[in-house]
């Protein structure tokens, strides 16, 4: 596994004090709704989005991303989201971040990721409301290795396959500045797929037409999470880029935006379903 950490950017004093604020809105209201699960509303049976690709390396396995679980609390639907997991038998599970948002719900992700974990190997990055919950990443790294459970942070790993192999690279939040992209493989190898996983969509905006990836996963957005007819979505934090879902490309690149299964700020998901992607590779 490659591992490089560069210096973060910084945010200009603006976007620094809308972060602020927003974090300490978004972790208030988080504590009071987690507490009231009876709330949450539009989280019914999730969406499955088929994504296929044709390469003969991989062809016959299938995948699972999920991403901003924030998960502060497991409830019953966390349960039902390991069984449709479980339906579509992955043979790898990639999640993008948004773990969860207060120490407190620690325990409670890692029995969710531990339950995934009985399915198929996990591959995990971080988002902005991880950094943001106090939580220390060691203490992360340590509860994802106790759980055999492969943290990435600007690290790339490689899966070896019967005929070639899987390439993930794992970003650092992109929406925070702390993506590196260096740790992108420097060759494309013809039996290689490399798969990039990041929390935000501005990540497609690091890549350039050199770097060997093969696809690109994140979510971040929440799909706008509010979807109301004859409106704009106005919820769409920093770092989509105006990438609200679904596919979207940028110097030869191919993302996809996934609407994620958890909530922010306030619980409720209107017109705008939980999504779970599968990902499958044919000949």
């Amino acid at each position: 596994m490659e591992t490089h950490v560069g210096d973060s950017k910084h945010f200009p004093w603006h976007r620094r004090a809308r972060s602020r604020v927003g974090r300490h809105i978004a972790q208030a209201t988080q504590k009071i709704f987690t507490s009231l699960p009876a709330l949450e509303q539009g989280f019914g049976t999730p969406t499955i989005t088929t994504l296929q690709w044709k390469h003969e390396a991989l062809a016959g396995h299938r995948a699972v991303h999920l991403t901003d679980l924030h998960l502060d609390r497991y409830l019953p639907r966390h349960a039902a989201l390991v069984s449709s997991v479980a339906a579509l038998s992955p043979d790898w599970i990639f999640i993008t971040g948004d773990l969860l948002n207060v120490p407190s719900g620690l325990p409670h992700l890692f029995r969710f990721l531990g339950e995934l974990r009985e399915l198929a190997p996990i591959y995990l990055t971080l988002g902005n409301h991880d950094h943001y919950s106090g939580v220390p990443v060691d203490k992360f790294a340590l509860q994802a290795d106790r759980h055999k459970i492969q943290l990435l942070l600007n690290q790339t790993t490689f899966v070896p396959l019967r005929k070639g192999e899987l390439g993930i690279v794992g970003l650092d939040d992109p929406s925070i500045h702390k993506a590196d992209v260096s740790c992108i493989p420097k060759l494309r190898r013809p039996n290689r797929f490399t798969l990039l996983l990041a929390h935000a969509p501005n990540v497609l905006d690091l890549l350039t037409p050199d770097h060997p990836i093969d696809f690109v996963l994140c979510g971040h957005s929440h799909g706008g999470q509010w979807d109301v007819p004859g409106l704009t979505s106005w919820w769409l934090p920093y770092g989509c880029a105006g990438r609200q879902a679904g596919h979207h490309t940028k110097h030869g690149h191919r993302l996809y935006v996934n609407r994620g299964v958890g909530w922010s700020l306030l619980p409720w998901r209107i017109n705008c379903p939980p999504e779970i992607v599968l990902m499958e590779w044919v000949d």
